[in-house]
Order: structure tokens, then C-alpha cells, then sequence
């Protein structure tokens, strides 16, 4: 119904300002409110009676499906996601293990740092997770919804050598008989993981790693099930046509562009957010990095006439940046990903990319 969905959307642009003061020192609590809200609205069954809109009925010509990051543990119910605007609901990181994330610094305890007057954010979480086996209990307990699922996975952060692919290997096989599960999202991007060496920022070590882990995933999944590869913003050239090369030898559907950036940008990221100006940056700050590492691999795609997809991400806060980042209907860019920009715009940008045109 219009009438309520715009009373919805009004209340969280009315009280945002509100709701970012109140967990300014923890902005973890936000999430944590907003998925026990989404429970409670899917319990008592109002999500088609305040969410569903016209809007919901208009396809802008490309799949939008949220990042991973926000729904980490396949709690939120997905007939809340699809009412709310969404085509798809991406879950995690998934991690075969559960895992707590990095340690907080007793004088920064915020493992996220908003940024609203830039519409930017940088998170040090370190992939936080239940493990795959819970997630695959709290996906299975919401029955027959029909919106798809996408698994975004990657290694328990300090596996290494055997215990690696085996990490991974459990993750697919724990998830992929679950209904609606029909593409899963190797994520070899976080750059906020711990290596084998110890050192955060694991993601030179996984791509070193991609080919054997992409054989893995290929043999274990389902033929249905799809596979994309979610990349880095902060790639090279270099980079860009190793990981190329690679996927050429797999059945990867396509490529999820980008994470966050470890590249702070000062016009966006005014202060560092921790003692080690570590963390990944996310929305405006990513956007003009994620955009050119799309073009990079669009032109080697259209240069070598490879049937790879694109998913755009990273700081599409408009309609405008929607149509620019897939190119206006190009068919090789399939979809978008949203997560930091609905924070900052609310539930009303998945009405306006709806309808872009």
C-alpha cells in the first residue's frame, strides 16, 4: 500500500539523524535493531501491507539485490527484503566456521565509522558470522518466500594450507540444498581479514589461491547454482587480467565489482576511524574506484568477446549512478548491489532505482 510505505520511508528520513546519534559509538546496534524489527514485522505478517508499493511491480531492466555485509547471517526474512524493493537477497560473508571478527580497541570500540556528511563509511569487522550451520538453520525456518538466494562466502579468516578448501567446501555443502539458493559469490576481496602470515588484508593471498579454490566450488555446487566472483576496487591492470585469465578456465557466471577500499580518499574519509587507519571504505568513498575497476574488466570482457556478467557495487546512491553503472541497459551488466547508500538514504532509494529509466 503507497500510503504506508511513504509513511515508512518518511519515518526513518525524520529520525535517522536520530538513530546515527544514538550508536554513534557502536553503529553495530543500528543493524542489530533494524533486523529484530524486520523479524517482528515478518511475525505478526505486515510486510506486503507496509512495504509493498507500486513500484515493486516496475523492473528497471536489472536485477538489485543487496551486498553482502548487510544480511551476514540470513536473518532477515526474505519476504521482508522483497517487499522492501529487493530482487535478490545476498547472505553473508558466510563463513564455514563462526567467527567473531576483529577485536575492538578499548579506546575505539566501533568496528564501523559513519561518515554522513559525505554519505561514506569505513568497517574493520573482520567477517563476524554464526557459521554456516546456522545460517543454513535460519534460512531453512522461513519456508516457501520464492525471492533468490545468493551465498557470498570466503574462509574462516586463518585457515590456511588443506584447512582452507576445506573450510570452503563445508560452507557449499552445508548450503546448497536450501531452497531458493541458486548462486553463490566467492569473495576474495575483504580486506579485513587475517592471512596465514598474521597480517591483515588477505586479499593478495586469495587470489593466489583463486584457481584451486574456484575448481573446488565448481565441483561441489549444483550445475544450477551460478557462480560469481566479488573483486577488489583496488586492482591493477595486472590484477584485473590475472583473475581474468583464471576465470576463463571455471564456469563463472560473472564478477561482483567492488568491496570497500582501503585507498581513504580525505575528501570523503575526514579523520582515520581507528589508531591504524585500517578498514574498508564504502559508499561515496568507493564509488569512483569500484566504477573504474568495472571498466576495466567490461573492456577485457568486450575486447575478448568472453560471455562473463557484471554486478555493479559500491556508493550507487541513485537512480543516476544505477543507469551509469550498467551502462544504460547494457546486457552485460545484469544487476546492482546496494548496502552502505540505503543506510544513508533509506528504504526510499530502492522505490527510485525501481524506476530508473
Amino acid at each position: 500500500m503507497k500510503f504506508l510505505r511513504n509513511i515508512v520511508d518518511s519515518w526513518y528520513e525524520k529520525n535517522r539523524d536520530a538513530i546515527f546519534a544514538e550508536t554513534e559509538d557502536n553503529p553495530e546496534l543500528a543493524h542489530h535493531h533494524f533486523v529484530k524489527l524486520a523479524r517482528r514485522i515478518h511475525a505478526f505478517r505486515l510486510e506486503k501491507l507496509l512495504l509493498d508499493c507500486p513500484e515493486n511491480k516496475h523492473s528497471p531492466g536489472f536485477e538489485i539485490s543487496n551486498a553482502g555485509g548487510f544480511n551476514k547471517n540470513g536473518d532477515l526474512p526474505p519476504t521482508f527484503l522483497k517487499y522492501l524493493g529487493f530482487d535478490r537477497a545476498v547472505i553473508g560473508t558466510v563463513t564455514a566456521d563462526s567467527w567473531e571478527g576483529n577485536k575492538n580497541q578499548d579506546n575505539h570500540p566501533a568496528r564501523i565509522k559513519r561518515y554522513p556528511e559525505t554519505g561514506s563509511m569505513v568497517n574493520w569487522l573482520g567477517l563476524p558470522g554464526v557459521g554456516a550451520k546456522q545460517v543454513a538453520l535460519n534460512l531453512s525456518g522461513f519456508g516457501k518466500h520464492g525471492l533468490p538466494l545468493t551465498i557470498n562466502f570466503m574462509p574462516t579468516p586463518g585457515k590456511k594450507g588443506k584447512e582452507l578448501f576445506q573450510d570452503l567446501e563445508k560452507t557449499v555443502l552445508m548450503t546448497r540444498d536450501l531452497p531458493y539458493v541458486n548462486r553463490y559469490e566467492l569473495n576474495i576481496s575483504c580486506p579485513n581479514t587475517y592471512g596465514s602470515n598474521n597480517r591483515v588484508d588477505a586479499r593478495k593471498e586469495y587470489q593466489q589461491q583463486l584457481a584451486n579454490m574456484l575448481s573446488l566450488v565448481q565441483e561441489k555446487r549444483y550445475a544450477f547454482q551460478e557462480l560469481d566472483l566479488k573483486v577488489s576496487p583496488d586492482l591493477y591492470d595486472d590484477d584485473v587480467t590475472s583473475i581474468m585469465a583464471i576465470a576463463t578456465d571455471y564456469e563463472i557466471r560473472g564478477f561482483t565489482i567492488a568491496n570497500t577500499t582501503t585507498i581513504h580518499d580525505p575528501k570523503f574519509i575526514t579523520f582515520p576511524p581507528n589508531p591504524e587507519g585500517r578498514g574498508g571504505a564504502s559508499g561515496n568513498a568507493v564509488y569512483e574506484r569500484a566504477s573504474k575497476v568495472q571498466e576495466m574488466f567490461y573492456e577485457q570482457i568486450v575486447a575478448q568477446d568472453l560471455p562473463f556478467e557484471i554486478i555493479a557495487c559500491g556508493g550507487i546512491n541513485s537512480a543516476q549512478r544505477a543507469l551509469e553503472r550498467t551502462k544504460y541497459g547494457d546486457p552485460k551488466i545484469k544487476g546492482i548491489q546496494i548496502l552502505t547508500p540505503l543506510i544513508f538514504e533509506g528504504p526510499r532509494l530502492l522505490r527510485e532505482l525501481r524506476i530508473a529509466s
